[in-house]
């Protein structure tokens, strides 16, 4: 169950990603950013009400430092995205982004992955530099790698949150990735017509659907 459940959540990130690179090229990336978190907002909190949890502040205080992590992956990745550079930040952001939280684990927090996980962790260098001598070269490889940076960040800090903190963790996260995505948005004002500020708020909150799956 827990493979499908993998899986599941790795389509699930795929076709955000594709859809919101598409609407990246359309308008701002950082509004696109913004629309995305604020509909994971709205959804976590009408999903929180209803999951029975015991909350500590510190779960509160980690979902808030793994949702700075989700603001940064998230704009650079739509930045990426909307410069055209789709098939190198994808991957590279994908790759890295299970890699570091890997190497985080083992660094930092005491674990030890299995033989397979490092195979995928050993995988992931020279598919990194197989993306960057693809069509465009280094094109992209830097938003994906920074993209990786934050969404490591993301899961490493959502996964010392207790398992009965419910989904509050992921409301904090949702507020900290605003946060950290407004002051942009706010300095350059771009327009977010309603026929795309509603795709990508979608996107956003079916991200969240799969985030308390860690």
């Amino acid at each position: 169950m827990g493979t499908l459940l993998a899986l599941a959540s790795a389509v699930s990130y795929g076709i955000s990603d594709f859809a919101g690179g598409l609407l990246s090229r359309r308008v701002s990336f950082a509004a696109i950013a913004l629309a995305g978190q604020l509909g994971g907002l709205v959804l976590a909190v009408a999903i929180a009400g209803f999951v029975p949890a015991n909350v500590a502040v510190a779960d509160l205080g980690w979902g808030a430092l793994s949702g700075v992590g989700t603001g940064v992956g998230m704009l650079f990745l739509c930045r990426g995205l909307g410069n055209g550079s789709m098939s190198v930040v994808v991957p590279t952001s994908a790759v890295d982004g299970v890699a570091l939280p890997v190497l985080i684990g083992v660094a930092f927090l005491g674990e030890r992955p299995s033989v397979a996980a490092w195979f995928g962790v050993v995988l992931a260098l020279p598919a990194l530099w197989l993306v960057s001598r693809s069509e465009g070269g280094t094109d992209g490889v830097g938003d994906g790698l920074i993209a990786s940076a934050g969404i490591a960040l993301q899961y490493v800090a959502l996964a010392q949150a207790g398992p009965g903190s419910g989904i509050w963790p992921v409301v904090t996260g949702r507020v900290a990735a605003i946060v950290t995505i407004l002051p942009l948005v706010l300095s350059h004002r771009p327009r977010l017509p309603i026929r795309i500020a509603l795709p990508a708020a979608a996107t956003g909150a079916a991200a969240v659907l799969l985030l308390p799956v860690r």
